[in-house]
């Protein structure tokens, strides 16, 4: 009965601290954000306020490493490995998932398959050794303070947020891959309706220079008639799709815009370009 008493302790400990690290986590993306873009940004992979890596990557850190916490040079080591590999599964873990690339820092020296470089390891390391030889303490104490039943109901609300919020975030990240998906339909049968006008133009044209001369009147009449019938022929087919084109690149979606805001740099495995163009007719300045 005692174990379990402790399990649960930890375990409440364990939740309160991934809560407060996601939170302060989103804080530093969204300073880090606002020093580099000068306005505020929603970031994170969820809506809340919260970047539940930083979260993941502290409470693994506290487990894991608190033994040699006193080791400020092991801790700074471990602490790399730990949050390089949590990093480098989330990048890959979400690209296999959604089939969209969050970030990727393939232009960065050092780095491993883009999901992780040396410059933002060694940031994570430096970090977290402060987070444990500084912060903790006090976030320790924080938590200790928190009446125990006070402390339930608000994990049990955080926990409540926390799964509705994935749950949201998945269906607009599911309905974006839809959306990019419909938009490369779209383009593609535009691209090939523009390819079939072209041909059947330049046929009828060849076939007109071999009856007529090309300078003459007779030419340049049936030319112009031609060309006006032939696009005539495919007018109603180009305004379906254009009209189809711009209601997928003008949908409001709040959720959408925050995604791509959050995530600027976002690339699609599957429909790059559809989803390239989404972002610049979206004013992600805004």
């Amino acid at each position: 009965m005692k174990n379990v008493i402790i399990f649960n302790l930890s375990l409440y400990n364990i939740i309160f601290y991934f809560t407060i690290y996601a939170f302060l986590g989103w804080c530093i993306e969204v300073a880090y954000s606002a020093l580099n873009t000068g306005k505020f940004v929603n970031r994170g992979f969820l809506n809340g306020p919260v970047c539940p890596i930083y979260g993941f990557g502290v409470v693994f850190i506290i487990i894991i490493l608190s033994p040699i916490k006193n080791n400020i040079f092991m801790l700074f080591v471990g602490s790399i490995f730990i949050t390089s590999f949590i990093e480098y599964i989330t990048g890959f873990v979400l690209e296999r998932i959604f089939n969209n690339r969050w970030w990727d820092y393939s232009n960065m020296p050092f780095n491993i398959n883009g999901y992780i470089c040396l410059k933002f390891s060694l940031g994570w390391g430096i970090a977290s050794v402060f987070v444990i030889e500084v912060v903790h303490a006090i976030v320790y104490a924080l938590v200790k303070l928190i009446p125990s039943l006070l402390g339930i109901i608000f994990i049990i609300i955080v926990i409540t947020c926390f799964i509705v919020d994935i749950i949201s975030t998945v269906q607009a990240i599911l309905k974006l891959n839809i959306r990019i998906r419909k938009i490369e339909e779209v383009s593609v049968k535009m691209r090939n309706k523009s390819d079939a006008l072209a041909k059947e133009i330049a046929k009828n044209t060849i076939e007109l220079k071999k009856i007529y001369n090309e300078n003459s009147v007779e030419f340049k009449e049936k030319y112009e008639a031609n060309i006006s019938q032939i696009k005539s022929k495919y007018e109603t087919e180009f305004s379906e799709l254009r009209c189809n084109y711009n209601k997928l690149m003008e949908r409001k979606h709040i959720l959408q815009r925050r995604i791509l805001k959050a995530f600027p740099n976002i690339k699609s495995n599957k429909h790059f370009e559809a989803l390239e163009q989404l972002k610049s007719r979206i004013d992600l300045r805004k």
